[in-house]
């Protein structure tokens, strides 16, 4: 069987599961999941629950390409459709180790300049790709009018942290630079990501403070990974949680090669100073290890004088903006990102 035809069939599989009652859902998971007063959604435990099944099927580790691969099934499988009335177009840019693709989300109702979001996606900084936030990008530019600039950055374990940061800086900076033609008010040019996104999202912000350039309009960081040093608590509770759990962030630090263990590229929570960076929009998730060091950077940023606002999806594990396809609850809790991203853009 072929790759697309096998997605497509677990795609069905999938959404098919989720649509089924739940008294019949309820039987297939048995016991509720509950952890540290959190309840999982049930239509997100189904899906966990048929995922790693079919993980648990394999003879033997999975390669890299392999575990590539099956992220984005995972992507591809849970994901809503795209909001059709968006235009969406590929193209690349100039970045500092050669071209950058980006894809440009352009929404129907937008008129004159609109409000622009560079967004960066999920992955740990190793898998993941243009494809990982599509559905959410076409929502995003439709409720915000906003024109959203996707970028796929360079991934570990072919290159460091570093390069992936640089690339963050740079394609911001070209969107920003790039306004006019794009369609973008540059006054309203905000800057987002989700789990590594969010750590390359707000390191813009950082990196532009360090260098004295403006800051976004508003940055959004959506179940971010901002300490690389965190231990305990969420850490520990939700270890066994899923997609996102303690063996795959060992697995993606593993994966990022040495020499940048205490760097604040790391961990951005641990900078000597969160003053003055954009105002900022903090969603985390109930069921991620990551929970607490995301409320711990709303936290920080309040403390510095930032505007900010956080919110906690307690339902909902890590990577439910993706989710929508076959959860409900993930539907409302995506749709809820999108609405306080609008409020931040000063969007009705």
């Amino acid at each position: 069987m072929s790759a697309s035809r096998r997605a497509r069939m677990v795609r069905r599989i999938v959404r098919t599961r989720s649509r089924m009652p739940r008294p019949l859902h309820k039987r297939w998971v048995g016991d509720r999941l509950r952890v540290d007063g959190r309840t999982l959604d049930l239509q997100a435990h189904v899906l966990q629950q048929f995922m790693q099944r079919r993980s648990a099927k394999r003879d033997a580790p999975p390669s890299m390409d392999e575990i590539r691969e099956g992220f984005r099934l995972l992507a591809y499988a849970a994901a809503p459709d795209p909001v059709e009335t968006v235009s969406v177009h590929d193209r690349r840019i100039p970045g500092p180790g050669g071209d950058l693709p980006i894809r440009l989300y352009h929404p129907a109702a937008a008129e004159g300049r609109a409000p622009g979001i560079v967004w960066f996606h999920q992955g740990g900084g190793v898998i993941g790709g243009l494809d990982t936030d599509h559905s959410f990008c076409t929502e995003l530019a439709e409720r915000c009018g906003a024109m959203v600039v996707s970028v796929d950055y360079r991934l570990a374990p072919e290159h460091p942290l570093a390069a992936r940061v640089v690339d963050a800086v740079a394609a911001y900076e070209w969107v920003a630079d790039n306004a006019d033609g794009l369609g973008i008010d540059a006054a309203r040019l905000a800057v987002g990501g989700s789990s590594e996104g969010g750590r390359l999202a707000t390191l813009v912000c950082q990196e532009r403070r360090k260098s004295g350039l403006s800051q976004p309009a508003a940055q959004v960081l959506v179940f971010p990974g901002v300490d690389g040093q965190a231990s305990g608590g969420s850490m520990d509770s939700m270890a066994e949680a899923w997609p996102l759990s303690g063996n795959t962030i060992a697995f993606f630090q593993a994966s990022q090669g040495p020499g940048e263990s205490d760097s604040t590229w790391v961990s951005p929570l641990r900078a000597p100073s969160l003053a003055g960076l954009a105002p900022a929009l903090v969603v985390t998730a109930g069921f991620d290890p990551l929970r607490d060091q995301g409320e711990a950077y709303a936290d920080a940023l309040g403390a510095a004088g930032v505007s900010v606002t956080h919110r906690s999806e307690d339902s909902l594990p890590h990577s439910f903006i993706f989710m929508g396809g076959v959860s409900k609850e993930a539907r409302k809790g995506t749709s809820r990102v999108a609405d306080g991203i609008a409020e931040l853009l000063g969007v009705d």
